[in-house]
């Protein structure tokens, strides 16, 4: 005849067993890791990039060379909006 397979049962009183598994969830949640703990803190990359943008008084400002650094100086020089006259649409 078919036999069921052996199955360990511990018999103890179910206060036991729920005390068992609150314990294991609250220490795994104190164990569980913080996100991003292993990132710099935020803000960090912003600042540095800020810093590597701005000169400091004494440092050399290095020179605008090419066809495109004139263009770019052209267009800062003309005025706002292309140039054109302002149109009303009012009648």
């Amino acid at each position: 005849m078919f036999r069921s397979p052996t199955v360990l049962s511990f018999r103890l009183p179910r206060h036991i067993w729920l005390a068992a598994i609150v314990v294991t969830l609250l220490l795994a949640g104190c164990v569980a890791p913080k996100p991003g703990a292993d990132l710099p803190p935020f803000g960090d990359s912003v600042r540095h990039t800020k810093a590597l943008q701005t000169y400091e008084p004494g440092d050399e400002v290095p020179p605008l060379h090419g066809a495109k650094a004139a263009e770019a100086m052209q267009g800062y020089r003309q005025p706002t909006g292309g140039g054109q006259a302002p149109t009303s649409s009012l009648p």
